[in-house]
């Protein structure tokens, strides 16, 4: 993202938060509430919940990711007012852990992904289509995988109410390093998931790698380690059938790159189903 998307001001208790953009009241568009285990998973439904969800993200992304701890800017833009929030609580204190934003597009076409890809076809595709972004978990929790497992059970419970056929965003992959991209694109290729369907490609100001260029350096044989480099939350999705769409997108604020996912809800097997999606 743009920090000028980002607005300034003093850094408060959570409850003082004053904000130009910041709502007086908040209300989901899908309103959903699980319990598994120690947690809730469900979607943000009132003004303290969206505040959380506001302070996390500012502590991961402006804070922890940017760098900017003595910063007085709050991670808040006007389409997170169109969106809805998958959060997961704990379910003693109900603080918020975990948070995810969603902007179905029976709802909003103001998707983040347009700020950095060029969509192509993409959009024009008959089915609903769900956007995925911003997911973060709080720093003292993510050594623990149950938060994967929590997100992707709120999201079947968020695509079955919208019945969404696609869910999409970009997966942010924390390297410069131009070995590091085509070991990420030797693997993604090895285990064909990389697809040029829809014409997917950065818009000019986020482009740093020819495509073609790239794909042409690949091998095609050898030991494949990109793998390695992958975040549990995008390997999550290419387990479930996921495609990475083009080249990478540069993101300078994050100093990270941006990989164009796609995932057909349609497509996803009973097994998969099973395993990732249905409380244990």
């Amino acid at each position: 993202m743009r920090f000028e998307s980002v607005q300034a001001l003093e850094r408060p208790l959570l409850s003082e938060i004053v904000h130009p953009l910041m709502p007086s009241s908040w209300r989901a568009k899908i309103a959903f509430e699980l319990k598994q285990s120690r947690y809730i998973i469900k979607t943000a439904q009132t003004i303290e919940e969206f505040r959380q969800v506001i302070q996390l993200r500012t502590s991961v992304f402006l804070a922890e990711f940017a760098g900017l701890e003595n910063d007085t800017r709050v991670d808040i833009e006007p389409r997170d007012l169109e969106s809805d929030f998958l959060i997961i609580q704990d379910a003693a204190t109900r603080d918020v852990l975990a948070s995810y934003r969603l902007i179905c597009s029976e709802f909003s076409q103001n998707f983040y992904s347009l700020s950095e890809f060029d969509l192509g076809t993409f959009l024009e595709t008959p089915g609903k289509k769900l956007e995925l972004s911003r997911a973060c978990v709080r720093a003292d929790r993510r050594s623990s995988g149950i938060f994967v497992h929590l997100l992707w059970r709120g999201l079947a419970e968020y695509v079955e109410r919208t019945a969404c056929q696609y869910l999409f965003g970009c997966s942010s992959i924390q390297t410069l390093d131009l070995r590091d991209i085509v070991g990420i694109y030797e693997y993604l290729q090895h285990e064909g998931v990389l697809d040029n369907s829809f014409t997917i490609r950065p818009r000019p100001d986020y482009t740093i790698l020819d495509m073609q260029g790239m794909l042409s350096s690949l091998r095609t044989e050898g030991e494949v380690t990109g793998e390695k480099l992958l975040p549990p939350l995008l390997m999550g999705y290419l387990k479930a059938g996921a495609r990475v769409y083009g080249a990478p997108a540069f993101d300078q604020d994050f100093s990270c790159l941006d990989l164009f996912t796609v995932l057909n809800f349609a497509d996803l097997s009973a097994t998969h189903l099973r395993k990732y999606l249905q409380p244990s």
